[in-house]
C-alpha cells in the first residue's frame, strides 16, 4: 500500500464537527493531485508536494466513506485542480470517518452562535477590491464565507487538539438545515444540508456611529477603543432569543460577531468600526471583529485552496493592509480568519500566550490545510514546500489543556470518567455552577516553603509563570485520557518549582495561576512573598498563636477583629439580611463574642458534642453577602444574601477557628478567619 496516513481516526472515533484535515502520503508520486469522492459530498481535489498531502474533508451525519486517489494532475493558476479524466490513478485507497455529534437529547453541550451585526441604517455591503467583486460582497456573500470561514476554524481547532493528544475534539457552532452553500456544486442541486447558522443581529446605532473613529480600536487617539464591544452586547441583548435576559441567567450564551459595517478610510489610514476584541459578561461570552478582510475569504469549499494560494497583491487604495501583514490576499486570509478564531479563543476563556493563536502565530493559517505555501511578499520568502504538520501554527498547550476542560468541547467517552465529567458539570451545559459550589481555589501557606491549594471542583492546571508567560506548568489530565484527573488537593513547593525552572528563570518571582474544573481561577503575584507574609504565625490578644486567612470583600472600612477563648464552640448566631452583619460564637460554657453587630434578625447553627468546624465559606463582592459554615458531619445552610462570589475556606487538619477578621461599615465589609 502507498498510502499511509499520519492521523486516520480509528474505527471507533465519533467527529463532533462535520470537517476534518486528514494527513498523508503517498510513495507513488511526488506530485499530482488527490481526489476525494463520496456519494455524500462534492469531488473535492488537494495538492501533493514531495508525496504529501493534506485533505479537509466536509462530513455528513454517520459514516462517511471516501474513495482516495492519487491522480495525474495539478491545480491551475485560476486555482483550481484538473487532473487526466484518462489516466490510470497512481493509487487509491477507501477510507471511513464517522461524523456522530452528542445528540442534544443526551446532553446539550454549549455552541458558538456565528453573527453578523449591522447598523440600523447599514446598507449590508463590506469592503471589497474591484477584482473580487464578480464574487460579490453583499450580506448573501457574507453569509457563504462565513459559513466556510467557520469550518475551517473548526478544522483547524480539531487537528490541533488531535495533535495534542487529547482527542479529536472542538467547539461547535449553531447550525440549522437549509439549502447548502458550503459547496458551489450542492449549491447549484440545491442539496440540504446543517449549516452554520448566521445571526443577523441589527444595531440600534447608525452606520456613522459604528464607523466613529473615537471607537476604532487601531486609532492610537481613540476615546472609548472599547465601545464597539458594548454595542455587540447591547445588540444581541435586543435581538433576544438565546441572548435575552431570561435565556441568560442560567446558561451563559456564546456569540462571534463580525461587525460587517467595518470600513477602510484609506485618507484617516485607519480601519473605522472595526476592533479586535474578546471576553465577555457572565451572561454572554463574546468575540467582535471587523468585515475589513472578508473579501479574501472563499465562499464555497471547492475555493478554499485558490483563497489560501491567492498571491494577488493587495490595493490600499480600496481595502485595509491589516497590522502591515497583508500584502497579499492569501495573507488577507490568514490575518483576517485567524485573528476572530483569537478572538473566539478570548471568548472561550484564553488568555495572550508566548506562542501560537492567541500570540499572532495565525498569519500562517494556510500552513495547516496545504503542503505547498506561495511565496510571500512580505517577508521575500519564494514558494515552499513540503510544508508538515511541524510547520503549521497552533494552539498553545495551555490554550489545548483549557479548551479540553470547556464543556464546549466535550467527547462522548467524557463522560464516562465522573471525576472529569461529575454531576455539576451537567448543570446549566457546564457553563454556570450551582450556587452551593465554588470553583475558587483555597490557597494555604503551611510554611515558607510549602502551599496547599484546594478546590471542590478540581485543579486541572497549575502555571507558573516568570514575567510575561508561563514557564512551567503542572497538568491534571482526565483519566480516560490516562492522567490522574483534577485534584482537589494538591501541595507546591516553591523550592521544587524553582528547581524545575528552566535555568533563565531561575531565582525570579514566580506568577502563580490556578485553574479549576467550572471555570474557577485564582492567582498568587509572587509565590515566595506570598508563602512568606501568610505562613506567619503570630499571637492573639489572648496569646494564643495563630494564622490569617485572605481576606474576602472589596470595601475597606473599619477593621474589626474577634479573638475566641481557648474552649469548644457548640453554636452560631448569624445576624444578616441580604447581607451579613454579625457572626456571634458561642461557647460550652454559655459565653460568646461577636464579630460585626448583633441584631434581631438572626439564624442559628448548632454543633453537636462530636462536631468540629472544617471550613467557613464567605459569598462576597463589593461587601460581604452571607456566610456558611462546613462541619465533619453537615454544611449549614447560607446565612445572608446569593450576592457577590463563593470563597470557601477550608481549615489544614488538625487546625481550628480561633476567631474572624475584617471590617465593618453598615454591615460587614471584608471577612477572614483566623485558625491555629
Amino acid at each position: 500500500m502507498t498510502f499511509k496516513f499520519e492521523n486516520l481516526p480509528r474505527d471507533y472515533e465519533q467527529l463532533q464537527v462535520p470537517v476534518y484535515i486528514l494527513k498523508g502520503h503517498s510513495s507513488s508520486k511526488k506530485d499530482g493531485v488527490i481526489g476525494a469522492f463520496s456519494d455524500k459530498f462534492s469531488d473535492q481535489f488537494y495538492e501533493v508536494t514531495e508525496g504529501y498531502f493534506k485533505a479537509y474533508l466536509v462530513l455528513s451525519p454517520g459514516m462517511n466513506k471516501f474513495i482516495l486517489k492519487h491522480l495525474d494532475g495539478k491545480f491551475q493558476q485560476n486555482g483550481y485542480a484538473a487532473y487526466n479524466t484518462d489516466a490510470k490513478p497512481y493509487d487509491e485507497i477507501t477510507i471511513t470517518l464517522n461524523y456522530s455529534p452528542i445528540p442534544d437529547t443526551s446532553f446539550t453541550v454549549p455552541k458558538v452562535h456565528l453573527c453578523v451585526l449591522l447598523a440600523r441604517d447599514s446598507p449590508a455591503l463590506f469592503d471589497c477590491p474591484s477584482d473580487k467583486l464578480y464574487e460579490g460582497n453583499n450580506l448573501n456573500t457574507a453569509i457563504k464565507k462565513l459559513r466556510v470561514g467557520g469550518r475551517l476554524m473548526q478544522a483547524f481547532t480539531q487537528d490541533e487538539m488531535s495533535k495534542n493528544n487529547v482527542g479529536k475534539r472542538c467547539f461547535r457552532f449553531v447550525e440549522e438545515n437549509t439549502l447548502s452553500t458550503i459547496s458551489f456544486q450542492e449549491e447549484m442541486n440545491k442539496v440540504q444540508r446543517d449549516e452554520i447558522k448566521i445571526h443577523i443581529i441589527r444595531s440600534k446605532h447608525t452606520v456613522a456611529e459604528i464607523r466613529d473613529a473615537n471607537y476604532a480600536q487601531q486609532n492610537p487617539n481613540a476615546k472609548e477603543a472599547g465601545k464597539l464591544f458594548d454595542f455587540a452586547l447591547e445588540a444581541l441583548r435586543d435581538y433576544g432569543g438565546e441572548f435575552s435576559d431570561s435565556a441568560t441567567s442560567n446558561t451563559p450564551a456564546i456569540a462571534a460577531v463580525q461587525i460587517l459595517d467595518a470600513h477602510w478610510d484609506k485618507s484617516a489610514n485607519l480601519i473605522r468600526g472595526h476592533a479586535a476584541l474578546g471576553g465577555g459578561t457572565d451572561r454572554i461570552k463574546l468575540a467582535i471583529f471587523g468585515s475589513q478582510g472578508l473579501h479574501s475569504w472563499p465562499m464555497n469549499w471547492e475555493s478554499v485552496h485558490k483563497a489560501f494560494t491567492d498571491c494577488s497583491p493587495l490595493n490600499t487604495n480600496e481595502v485595509a493592509n491589516d497590522c502591515n501583514e497583508c500584502s497579499q490576499y492569501w495573507e488577507c486570509l490568514c490575518v483576517s480568519l485567524g485573528a476572530f478564531l483569537h478572538e473566539i479563543g478570548h471568548a472561550l476563556g484564553c488568555p495572550h500566550q508566548e506562542h501560537g493563536v492567541m500570540l499572532r502565530d495565525y498569519t500562517t493559517m494556510n500552513r495547516k490545510f496545504l503542503t505547498k505555501e506561495m511565496k510571500c511578499i512580505r517577508t521575500k520568502r519564494n514558494e515552499w514546500g513540503p510544508v508538515l504538520s511541524k510547520d503549521e501554527p497552533g494552539w498553545h498547550r495551555l490554550d489545548i489543556m483549557r479548551f479540553l476542560f470547556h464543556p464546549a468541547f466535550s467527547l462522548p467517552g467524557d463522560f464516562q470518567d465522573t471525576t472529569f465529567k461529575p454531576m455539576f458539570s451537567l448543570n446549566n451545559q457546564g457553563m454556570k455552577l450551582p450556587s452551593e459550589i465554588s470553583a475558587e481555589p483555597t490557597f494555604t501557606a503551611i510554611d515558607e516553603d510549602t502551599l496547599d491549594i484546594m478546590c471542590e471542583t478540581g485543579i486541572y492546571l497549575v502555571e507558573c509563570h516568570v514575567g510575561e508567560w508561563s514557564r512551567l506548568s503542572y497538568e491534571y489530565l482526565p483519566q480516560v485520557l490516562n492522567g490522574p484527573g483534577p485534584q482537589k488537593y494538591i501541595r507546591l513547593k516553591h523550592s521544587i518549582v524553582q528547581q524545575q525552572l528552566a535555568s533563565q528563570f531561575k531565582n525570579q518571582p514566580v506568577h502563580l495561576e490556578v485553574l479549576c474544573m467550572g471555570f474557577g481561577q485564582r492567582s498568587i503575584d509572587d509565590m515566595k512573598k506570598y508563602l512568606i507574609e501568610n505562613s506567619k504565625t503570630f499571637k492573639l490578644s489572648n496569646n494564643r498563636n495563630a494564622k490569617k486567612s485572605d481576606l474576602y470583600g472589596l470595601s475597606k472600612s473599619n477593621p474589626v477583629e474577634c479573638i475566641f477563648p481557648n474552649k469548644k464552640i457548640v453554636s452560631f448566631r448569624v445576624s444578616h439580611g441580604m447581607a451579613l452583619d454579625g457572626i456571634e460564637t458561642f461557647f460550652e460554657d454559655g459565653s460568646h463574642v461577636t464579630f460585626g453587630n448583633a441584631k434581631s434578625h438572626y439564624s442559628e447553627f448548632k454543633l453537636d458534642r462530636d462536631e468540629f468546624l472544617i471550613g467557613v465559606a464567605f459569598r462576597s463582592g463589593g461587601w460581604v453577602d452571607s456566610v456558611q459554615f462546613m462541619t465533619n458531619k453537615q454544611v449549614s445552610n447560607n446565612f445572608g444574601g446569593n450576592g457577590g462570589s463563593i470563597h470557601k475556606i477550608l481549615l489544614p487538619k488538625g487546625s481550628e477557628l480561633v476567631g474572624f477578621y475584617g471590617s465593618l461599615g453598615s454591615w460587614i465589609d471584608q471577612a477572614g478567619i483566623f485558625y491555629t
